[in-house]
Parts: C-alpha cells; structure tokens; sequence
C-alpha cells in the first residue's frame, strides 16, 4: 500500500471515525479522578492528538514495523477521541468546551497538524503531505459547524432568530 492511502486511512481514523464516534456515544461519564480530569482537559487533549500526529510524521515513527502498525492505530484513535470529546463530545463530563472555543480549539489544531503534512512533502512524499492535508480537512468542517452552531445560538439568544 502506497504511503498515500495508509495516510488517508488514518486521516479516517482520526478525522471521520473518532468524532462520528464522539458524536453516536450514549453515555455521559462524571470524572471524578484529578489524573482523568487532567488528561481529559481540553488543553492536555489538543497536545496529545497534535503531538502524536507530529510525532509520528515528523519524528518519522510512521516507519515503524508492520507489526507496530496496530499500537500506531490504537494511539491514534486515542488521542483523537480525546481530542473530539472535548470539541464536540458529551461523554465527559463537564469538560467539553463551549461557546466559541470549539472553533478555535479546532481551528488551531488545523496548521499544527499540516506542518506535519508539509514535513511529509518536504521529506520527499509530497503524495502522502498532500493526502494527510485533504484528509484532515474534516476539522476544518467541524470548525465551520461549530461557528455557525454558535452564531445560532447568540442570535437565538439575542431574538434575531427567523429575522433576515
């Protein structure tokens, strides 16, 4: 398989697969534990799902074993649940963000991921940079979803809705 398409699936892993995940969980959970409040908070979710994408490509553990692959996915999956829990989530409680902040959590994690595409292009795989580009692109939606759910709810607030 081309480095192309193994960039596009985890794309799909993390970028289609983990917040429709988010978004179909049933459950709410209460985080009582300081380590799970830690690790779940916004902040601590955005530099694991960066950092391991950066990691990865950058660090080039992208190159591991076949064998490897799996732990690669299951790390991936991981930090992108936590990543999309705390833009869009509901599971844990209370720590998804609200307001504008989604959009800018979202809108953020955008360029600091694509330096990880552009690190792919300059090392000389400019199909895989360009793959992991166009795949991260869901983040982009969801930032743009989430704008527009926010000017909703401000013009609702404001009682503008159903006005043009």
């Amino acid at each position: 398989m081309s480095l192309a398409i193994h960039m596009l699936l985890h794309c799909a892993l993390v970028a289609v697969l983990a917040p429709l995940a988010v978004l179909a969980s049933p459950i709410a959970i209460t985080l009582d534990s300081r380590f799970a409040r830690t690790l779940t908070a916004p902040a601590t979710a955005w530099f694991l799902f960066v950092g391991t994408q950066v990691a990865f490509h950058v660090g080039g553990l992208y190159e591991t074993p076949s064998w490897l692959d799996g732990i690669s996915h299951a790390v991936y999956l991981a930090t992108a649940l936590l990543f999309w829990e705390a833009a869009i989530g509901h599971t844990l409680c209370p720590r998804r963000l609200n307001g504008l902040a989604p959009t800018l959590y979202l809108l953020v994690a955008m360029p600091a991921i694509d330096l990880s595409a552009a690190w792919l292009m300059v090392k000389g795989e400019p199909a895989a940079g360009a793959a992991m580009v166009a795949g991260m692109m869901p983040i982009g939606l969801a930032a743009a979803i989430s704008a527009w759910c926010f000017a909703r709810e401000e013009d609702s607030h404001a009682g503008l809705e159903g006005t043009a």
